[in-house]
């Protein structure tokens, strides 16, 4: 197998890098037939040197990433490389921006309604002091907490004490300083000229794409619910849109779009493993957190997804129905 990189995507298919997914490890299933495949490749074939044979399992490797994969929806290997190691530098392979978008599709969308709301109270209130620990002022936090959208509004009736107490206003501000929109000089919170020109003229593609990357990018989503790490639901964000874009153009329940991710992620399951959590097993608490942080709180936060929930009786929980939305469709314009 030298002639696998360690930088190269793993054959597995897992998305990741060889180096750290499973070279000196035990292959897994889906690798042992890779293996396979080369040992069938090279029998009865004389290489007359190592750099010989090292370019021929190398042409072989190369040929193999490019083929499509049933458990990547007919993406390749090499096309998952893309997507979780250089999502938007490699974006334009696997899906475009529509160029043309009007900034009125904007409008309604619960992550940028709650951006303009931060940012409209900062503007009546700035410069803002921050609070000794440099979170937000209580009165400030509160207010932004009772206006912003959520999905799981329900939840949350009472108020709240700190910015601390909410997963979400924390995030919100975490995002609005990455995109700098904000600033905080000498304990105080306030605007920046970007975020002054967005309160006058509203959201842009540009604002909007601006958000986006730096959501998925440099905001850790673990921030926002209280599960294990799970890097690779994050990492794999653009795959799961596509998985979006291929399962979900009519309402399909969540779990079925969770399948998708875990058969091209199967070693989720086997991180998720790892964690002894009460009452969930580890497929649940993987396919929750999967359902939860990408599905709610990016899918539908941002608008590309739709969910209708409907109560079961008896339970806490609630079965999701996910259905692409408009903006969706007219926002992302799928090459593959």
């Amino acid at each position: 197998m030298g002639a696998i990189g360690r930088n190269e995507p793993c054959p597995c298919g897992s998305g990741k890098k060889y180096k750290h997914c499973c070279l000196g490890k035990e292959p897994p299933p889906r690798m042992t037939a890779v293996f396979d495949e080369i040992r069938a490749a090279i029998a009865g074939k004389d290489f007359k040197t190592i750099d010989e044979a090292n370019a021929f399992l190398q042409g072989f490797m190369e040929s193999k990433n490019c083929i499509p994969h049933l458990d990547f929806l007919g993406l390749s290997p090499e096309q998952m490389g893309w997507i979780i190691y250089s999502p938007y530098e490699k974006m334009r392979e696997i899906v475009e921006i529509n160029p043309d978008v009007a900034p009125d599709v904007f409008r309604g969308i619960p992550m940028v309604e709650n951006v303009l709301l931060f940012l409209g109270m900062l503007a009546e209130q700035e410069p803002l002091k921050a609070t000794a620990k440099g979170n937000l002022p209580l009165s400030f936090a509160g207010k932004v907490f009772v206006e912003m959208k959520m999905p799981e509004r329900e939840f949350y009736r009472c108020n709240i004490r700190s910015e601390d107490e909410s997963l979400h206003l924390r995030a919100l501000r975490e995002t609005v300083m990455l995109c700098r929109w904000i600033k905080k000089q000498n304990n105080r919170f306030s605007l920046t000229e970007n975020s002054s020109r967005i309160i006058q003229r509203g959201f842009t593609r540009e604002d909007f794409q601006n958000l986006l990357e730096k959501f998925t990018i440099e905001l850790n989503w673990a921030c926002m619910d209280r599960y294990p790490p799970f890097q690779i639901v994050q990492s794999s964000f653009l795959f799961g849109l596509y998985i979006l874009h291929r399962r979900a153009g009519g309402e399909i329940e969540d779990q079925a779009l969770t399948d998708c991710f875990l058969r091209a992620f199967p070693q989720a399951l086997e991180e998720a493993d790892r964690y002894e959590m009460p009452y969930q097993k580890p497929l649940d608490l993987i396919s929750n957190c999967f359902s939860l942080r990408f599905l709610e709180r990016f899918c539908e936060y941002f608008g590309f997804a739709s969910i209708r929930r409907e109560a079961i009786p008896g339970r806490f929980i609630k079965r999701k129905f996910v259905q692409t939305t408009d903006f969706f469709r007219q926002y992302l314009q799928w090459r593959v």
